[in-house]
């Protein structure tokens, strides 16, 4: 299981917790595991933070293991959840993006980063459609998902430049031109 969907899986059981929290009758249960959570959340938060704090003080070394930190896709959602991530969205989406493209660009295809505003990130990808797994919806894939693990807080992908293969189907207009050169192919063998 990656780091991301560890993440995901623990958080999904979290809401399902709260929820049936929210569902007691008792409203002294609810009010008092509601600020029990809260309380535990912002322990934890306190926590992070200073943890970033002691890191960044600590020169290189520790500059360096928060890179490592940050990088991890577990951790990296904590430290957003908590708004103590070392580095900013951007930052993260645009490293993302860098090494999306190294893989991408093995396939011939390219993918660049055009905005991060207000949680939306607009890339523009370029997909040749050669080599194994570079169909464009494979390359949207994967951009997208290493988007998502260095910026979980991301509230959606814009891509532009390919279309997504809607199951195999392929437009009249670029069947037509290929019949017609096939009759007159025939006509002309006759």
């Amino acid at each position: 299981m990656t780091g991301e969907q560890e993440f995901q899986q623990r958080t999904e059981e979290i809401e399902r917790l709260v929820q049936r929290v929210n569902d007691l009758v008792d409203d002294d249960a609810r009010t008092i595991a509601l600020e029990l959570l809260q309380s535990v959340m912002d322990l934890h938060g306190a926590g992070f933070a200073r943890i970033v704090e002691v890191l960044r003080e600590s020169g290189e070394a520790g500059h360096t293991a928060l890179k490592k930190l940050g990088a991890d896709p577990l951790l990296c959602g904590l430290m957003v959840l908590y708004d103590v991530h070392p580095f900013t969205m951007e930052e993260r989406v645009a490293s993302a993006v860098q090494k999306a493209q190294q893989q991408i660009r093995k396939h011939g295809g390219a993918v660049e980063l055009l905005s991060v505003v207000d949680g939306v990130v607009r890339v523009e990808i370029h997909a040749s459609g050669q080599g194994c797994h570079s169909s464009p919806d494979a390359i949207k894939e994967q951009v997208e998902q290493a988007i998502l693990e260095a910026a979980p807080e991301t509230t959606r992908i814009l891509v532009e430049g390919i279309a997504s293969a809607a199951g195999g189907f392929v437009p009249i207009n670029m069947v037509q031109p290929a019949l017609k050169e096939e009759r007159h192919y025939e006509k002309s063998s006759a």
